[in-house]
């Protein structure tokens, strides 16, 4: 038997090398091939009925151009060699929709991000209802996830530029009912108006898309509106501190002069009831001595007129000549101040 293999092997090497492979070589050389075709096409046949399915990854199996199956569990499955193809879509995968800009080129530890501006899509109007509608550059990226495979494969022609198109009409709508300074501040309100709206708009199209978050990277002024922009901030600012001085002056001064008028108000209110006491007492003595007169008159009037000598005496310097007859008394005023003016006269 070895002696015959080698013969064989022998014959192959002189049939490769030119010479006489014998008849045993021959047929030898026959089966080797027809091994090797028939491993081949049982390969293949293997190769294109299992496929696997990894997780977080579904497969679209089409037949003829037709859908026949979606494989959403993870692992090895069968299909019809040569007329199933199979397609495979990751529906974990968030992926990336740029708005307004382009990457050129992914940064990494060694390198910045580059990024290219696209200003057909990035110019936007806002402030279209009032008088003051401005131009602003934008700059949107859209994360999302494929959530339907078949929708996503065969649904939409041109998935992403549709995407871009839907994506552009939501952003022009939601900027031009904000102002200038809520486009530029307020980037949250903004992205929370485009979100549902193309979210709405992918549904309509079946596009099997689920859209998990927006979010403006930037927004800014053109160059040219941008100076114009900065002198009206600077004015606002200068009026707002000149406003701020204003109310803090009056915060100082209201209370200040509210702090006075009571005073003075208080100060009004004692001093009238001082007076009115005053006026009561008054009354009340003059009553009392009314009804002493009405009883005793002459006592009465005795008494007033010897308290009124004794006042006048004390704040006047007075001689009285008693060398007089009768009632009459002289009195000589003896203040040096009237006595200057007697001798002056």
């Amino acid at each position: 038997m070895s002696n015959k293999l080698e013969g064989i092997l022998q014959g192959l090497g002189n049939a490769l090398k030119g010479g006489n492979a014998g008849p045993g070589a021959g047929k030898a050389f026959k089966k080797i091939a027809m091994i090797v075709v028939f491993g081949w096409i049982g390969i293949n046949i293997l190769l294109g009925t299992v496929y696997k399915i990894d997780i977080g990854w579904n497969g679209v199996v089409t037949r003829f151009g037709e859908v026949v199956k979606i494989e959403t569990k993870d692992g090895l499955h069968v299909k019809f060699p040569f007329i199933d193809k199979l397609q495979k879509v990751n529906v974990q995968q968030i992926r990336k929709l740029e708005y307004g800009y382009r990457t050129i080129r992914e940064g990494n530890e060694g390198r910045d991000p580059e990024y290219q501006d696209v200003l057909d899509e990035a110019m936007v109007i806002v402030d279209a209802k009032g008088n003051n509608s401005s131009v602003v550059m934008t700059n949107i990226v859209v994360r999302y996830r494929i959530i339907d495979p078949y929708k996503y494969l065969y649904k939409v022609d041109d998935l992403e530029g549709t995407m871009l198109l839907a994506l552009e009409d939501c952003v022009r709508n939601a900027t031009q009912i904000f102002t200038l300074n809520e486009a530029l501040t307020n980037k949250s309100v903004i992205d929370s108006e485009i979100f549902p709206e193309f979210q709405k708009l992918l549904n309509q199209y079946d596009a099997g898309i689920q859209v998990v978050e927006v979010k403006t990277q930037n927004t800014e002024l053109l160059p040219e509106v941008d100076q114009a922009y900065q002198q009206v901030e600077e004015a606002n600012q200068f009026k707002n501190s000149k406003i701020q001085e204003a109310m803090k002056m009056k915060n100082m001064l209201v209370p200040q002069a509210e702090a006075e008028a009571k005073k003075l108000t208080e100060g009004a209110r004692g001093d009238a009831a001082i007076t009115v006491a005053n006026a009561k007492a008054s009354v009340a003595q003059y009553n009392s001595l009314y009804e002493e007169y009405i009883k005793n008159p002459d006592v009465v009037r005795e008494k007033y007129y010897v308290e009124a000598m004794k006042e006048f005496f004390k704040n006047n310097k007075v001689v009285v000549d008693l060398s007089a007859k009768g009632d009459i008394y002289k009195f000589y005023n003896m203040d040096q101040n009237a006595v200057k003016h007697q001798i002056a006269q």
